[in-house]
């Protein structure tokens, strides 16, 4: 499990391997990975890159990902909270919305295509 305090990682001088060690003893680093994250440091003694079980793994990508998504919906309810203050009911460009680059591809959509016997088959 990772332990932070105070927007940083905790974790003992135990956890630290340098990355010969890691290339060498891989087996004996995947094994010790599972109790705790292993931080692998290079010839500068920085950590560059750390070991971590794939369940502590997923858990974390699972959360981050739930983190995303619950910030996304929190702006779009303060969006919309936003439009409905008076005052704030003016219309925005399709151009802004969309982008240069997305606004242009939307102009060279052709209307036609699909053709309507293809949308309602």
């Amino acid at each position: 499990m990772v332990t932070v305090l105070g927007k940083k990682l905790v974790f003992g001088r135990d956890q630290i391997i340098t990355a010969t060690q890691a290339s060498k003893n891989f087996g004996e680093v995947r094994r010790r990975s599972k109790r705790a994250p292993l931080y692998v440091s290079d010839r500068n003694s920085e950590i560059d890159t750390v070991i971590v079980d794939f369940d502590e793994f997923e858990a974390m990508a699972v959360e981050l990902e739930a983190l995303r998504e619950e910030r996304f919906y929190a702006v779009a309810a303060e969006r919309l909270a936003a439009s409905r203050e008076p005052g704030a009911e003016k219309p925005v460009p399709l151009e802004e919305v969309l982008g240069p680059e997305g606004y242009g591809a939307f102009l060279e959509i052709d209307p036609d295509d699909p053709s309507d016997e293809e949308l309602f088959e």
